[in-house]
């Protein structure tokens, strides 16, 4: 009876490390240096302009106030040749009324998309993109294709009408 119990722990050893090996094999042909350098550094679409505010209400479970989101219509002109992104903001109809007030171009969050593969960074004191910064200068950004190339750009709120 041990013999058998041993025997069977043997198999079912080999059969763990048999089942291991197939797991966490690779499916690669190829090394990843056979995988295409994207060349483009392109600032392909302004995907948000939002404005961020705290509320009144407290969230039940942690007690702290609601931090709340609203999108703003926009309109992007984007000049790839020129490398710029002008962008043109208005207030939706159903923007909190109170919040009008303290609604400005110093305040908001914009995001873009860019190049497959590659990585935006701002210029010097450039606002962050993603979180509310400051819109209500021009701001600089380098956008770095995955090969290497880099392409300047420059984002700006060039109309804003509440």
């Amino acid at each position: 009876m041990v013999i058998k119990f041993l025997f069977m722990k043997k198999i079912l050893y080999c059969l763990t490390l048999v089942f291991s090996a197939l797991l966490f094999s690779s499916c690669l042909k190829g090394g990843l240096e056979d995988l295409p350098e994207y060349e483009d550094a392109e600032i392909t679409s302004v995907s948000a302009v939002r404005y961020r505010y705290m509320t009144d209400e407290k969230s039940p479970a942690s007690g702290e106030y609601l931090v709340k989101e609203v999108d703003l219509t926009f309109d992007a002109d984007i000049d790839s040749e020129s490398g710029s992104v002008k962008i043109k903001v208005s207030v939706p109809s159903e923007f909190p009324a109170g919040e009008l007030g303290n609604l400005s171009t110093s305040n908001l969050v914009v995001a873009v998309s860019i190049s497959t593969a590659a990585r935006m960074s701002p210029v010097g004191d450039s606002s962050q993109l993603g979180v509310p910064a400051d819109w209500s200068k021009l701001n600089r950004y380098v956008v770095q294709a995955a090969n290497g190339n880099k392409k300047d750009w420059t984002i700006e709120i060039v109309e804003f009408n509440k």
